[in-house]
């Protein structure tokens, strides 16, 4: 299945940045970018980000238009916040919305969730904590027996930030020291490339694309993915351009360890060139991730 990221100010109404709706690819409404995002083969829509505390009034809306559109629901979720309970719902109360109502429109959720991560301190410390707080939502998602998978996304390393899920080897610590069926990776092929880039020195998208792979260990604990393009204003930019990203090779990657996740695309729309349209951008990097996602389904 094809998934579409839709950021988190547009649930809440704030549907402009730069220019007039370009969070939604200048459409005049949300309906009219999801109608055509369906329309282009996209089963699935992405909240992105659902922090913890957020007021799950404010989002309900528009989440319930997505199922009712015909559309699936996943999550980019938030460690941080201070939400004790022994229940799901209790210490993720902005999810109380889709965990009670989404066995009526899909069979499952998944979630996508970025380590602890700060400013300064330890890295060790960082990964104790992401590790600590896995353990403690997988004990209430076995004993509530929901059908919620969370995939510790590989984050782009930054000099500001301290972040033991900034790499490929730091992600899978993560999830082989958490040990569960419901903790797995998603594999963020943006942030990547990006780092592939940068430990090369390359300042710029090289003609012919890089073409390493992480290792298959990471791969087979893929659940989810986050696809991305790079481009003059870095990460989350369209698959307009051929080499803003090695996707064919990618996609092929994960079909030879046997990925069944959804093929989401986590664009940043109000970033991009302006040399065609949004929606085209939006529709053009759509149809080339349907024919890569086909086309190595059928060899």
């Amino acid at each position: 299945m094809l998934g579409f990221s839709i950021q988190s100010p547009v649930f809440l109404g704030k549907a402009s940045k730069d220019s007039p709706n370009d969070l939604i690819a200048h459409y005049d409404r949300v309906e009219h970018l999801l109608d055509a995002l369906k329309s282009s083969g996209v089963g699935s829509i992405e909240i992105r980000i659902l922090p913890r505390g957020a007021d799950e009034w404010a989002y309900r809306d528009l989440i319930q238009t997505i199922w009712d559109i015909g559309l699936q629901v996943t999550i980019h979720g938030h460690v941080a916040g201070e939400h004790p309970g022994s229940r799901f719902a209790e210490i993720y109360p902005s999810m109380s919305y889709v965990l009670k109502h989404f066995h009526k429109y899909q069979d499952s959720l998944t979630m996508a969730l970025h380590a602890f991560d700060a400013k300064t301190g330890s890295e060790e410390e960082l990964h104790r904590q992401t590790v600590e707080l896995l353990r403690d939502w997988v004990g209430m998602i076995d004993a509530e027996q929901l059908p919620l998978r969370i995939g510790i996304e590989n984050n782009r390393k930054k000099s500001s930030k301290v972040d033991p899920g900034d790499s490929i080897e730091g992600v899978l610590r993560i999830v082989n020291e958490v040990n569960s069926p419901h903790v797995g990776i998603t594999w963020d092929m943006g942030h990547f490339y990006s780092n592939l880039l940068d430990v090369r020195g390359l300042k710029e998208l090289p003609e012919e694309p890089l073409l390493d792979l992480p290792p298959a260990e990471f791969l087979q604990k893929a659940i989810h993915t986050h696809i991305h393009g790079m481009g003059a204003t870095g990460t989350h930019n369209p698959l307009t351009r051929r080499n803003s990203l090695p996707l064919e090779h990618y996609v092929s990657a994960l079909q030879q360890a046997g990925y069944q996740g959804i093929y989401n695309l986590e664009l940043t729309m109000n970033k991009f060139d302006q040399d065609q349209s949004l929606c085209a951008h939006v529709l053009d990097s759509v149809r080339r991730l349907q024919a890569a996602a086909l086309l190595e389904s059928t060899t």
